[in-house]
């Protein structure tokens, strides 16, 4: 019982996070029009890139990803436990002189938990967490 108490914690903890697309929509705000160096600076060279027959450049990147799996022995015949994978991964379009056209996130999140998950309780952006943002 003491983890349900505790992934039901971790979830309303998670709810404080931006959404999905809050995430877009502020990332976009602040770097479409701009060069893409800028979201070299921040972020390092992407995991990928593109050159499109268009002349522009899609790029791709990998902010985070991973998994976890927590068990608990809750007597000498049960048990209980979750499970965690993640992914966060921006993609950008840019023009042929390096200006960024259009910017999308991807967010992967696949929780399992042992027990029930409130309700009303809303997820927060994998990408939002890692890039620390909160909800408005």
């Amino acid at each position: 019982m003491r983890w349900l108490g505790i992934a039901v914690l971790c979830l309303a903890l998670g709810g404080c996070y931006a959404t999905g697309a809050d995430v877009r929509a502020k990332l976009g705000q602040d770097y479409v029009g701009k060069n893409v160096d800028a979201l070299v600076m921040r972020w390092g060279p992407p995991a990928s890139s593109f050159k499109m027959n268009s002349g522009e450049t899609a790029y791709s990147w990998q902010l985070a990803s991973g998994s976890s799996i927590s068990v608990s022995r809750d007597g000498p015949s049960s048990a209980s436990g979750s499970s965690k994978g993640y992914a966060c991964k921006v993609n950008v379009v840019a023009s042929s002189n390096g200006m960024i056209k259009s910017l999308d996130t991807e967010d992967k999140d696949s929780s399992l938990y042992y027990g029930p998950i409130p309700t009303g309780v809303q997820l927060g952006s994998v990408c939002a967490e890692q890039l620390g943002m909160k909800q408005q």
